[in-house]
C-alpha cells in the first residue's frame, strides 16, 4: 500500500487498448499457459493466427503475447479488419449487417503507475468503461467501479482513490494477476490520466471517421458505436 511519500511525483497513465483475439484449428496452440508466464509461444501462435485471420504482421500488442492493442498504434489496414470483423461478431440471425452494429470494442484501459502497468481490463471490459474512470473523480462519495469482471471495491478520500483487489464483488482470479492487494492513487494525477486517455480515444474516433468515409463503409456515427457504443 502507498505512503503518502510514494504519491509525490507519482506517474500515472490510463491506457485506452482494444482486446483482439483470433484462433485457427490449423495452427497448433500452445500447450502451456497462461500466456504472460509462455510469453514467447503465446506471442507466435497470436501473429500467425493474426495473420492468418487477415491482420497484417506489423500488428503488435500492447505488452508481448497478449491480446491487449493500444489504440494509438493500430494501422488504418487493421482498424478496416477490425471493424469488419465486429460486424460480424455483433450480426444478429436477421444478419443485419451495419444495422446490428451497436456494442463498444471489446478492451479498455491499463492502468500504469510510475512506469509499470498494475491493472488490466478483464472479461467484458469495453472501451466505453472510461465513463466508468471519469466517475471515479466526480463529487459522490461511494462509486460502483466495473471494468469487467472481476474488478476492485472502490473506496475514495478528498485527494485519493484506492483499489480493493482483495475484496472484488465477484471473486474470480484478475488475469493477469495483481501483484498488490490494493493499489491507491492521487485523485488529480488520475484525473489527468483520464483526460490524456480521453485525447487518444478522440483522435482513434478521428481514425474511425477517416476510414468510414474512404471505404465507403457508410455506418452512421461509426466512432459513438465503436467507443461508447449506443442505447437500442
Amino acid at each position: 500500500m502507498e505512503k503518502a511519500e510514494d504519491f509525490i511525483n507519482m506517474k500515472v497513465e490510463l491506457i485506452p487498448v482494444i482486446e483482439i483475439t483470433n484462433y485457427d484449428e490449423d495452427i497448433p496452440m500452445p500447450p502451456s499457459g497462461p500466456y504472460w508466464e509462455f510469453p514467447d509461444e503465446w506471442e507466435d501462435y497470436r501473429i500467425s493466427a493474426n495473420i492468418k485471420a487477415g491482420f497484417s504482421k506489423d500488428l503488435k500488442p500492447y505488452f508481448k503475447s497478449s491480446s491487449f492493442y493500444r489504440i494509438s498504434e493500430i494501422s488504418d489496414k487493421d482498424l478496416l479488419k477490425i471493424i469488419h470483423k465486429e460486424i460480424e461478431i455483433q450480426q444478429t440471425e436477421e444478419n443485419r449487417g451495419i444495422d446490428d452494429l451497436t456494442c463498444s470494442l471489446d478492451g479498455g484501459y491499463i492502468l500504469k503507475i510510475n512506469n509499470v502497468d498494475k491493472y488490466f481490463p478483464h472479461c467484458c471490459g469495453k472501451l466505453r468503461d472510461i465513463t466508468e474512470w471519469e466517475d471515479l473523480i466526480a463529487e459522490e462519495e461511494h462509486v460502483y467501479f466495473y471494468m469487467g469482471h472481476p474488478s476492485p471495491r472502490v473506496e475514495k478520500s478528498e485527494t485519493k482513490i484506492i483499489f480493493d483487489f482483495l475484496n472484488s464483488e465477484i471473486q474470480d482470479p484478475y488475469s493477469p494477476p495483481i501483484l498488490e492487494g490494493k493499489i491507491a492513487v492521487d485523485k488529480e494525477v488520475l484525473k489527468i490520466a483520464i483526460e490524456n486517455a480521453k485525447n487518444e480515444l478522440f483522435h482513434f474516433a478521428q481514425q474511425l471517421i477517416k476510414i468510414n468515409e474512404l471505404e465507403n463503409l457508410n455506418i452512421p456515427e461509426i466512432d459513438t458505436i465503436l467507443i461508447y457504443g449506443i442505447d437500442e
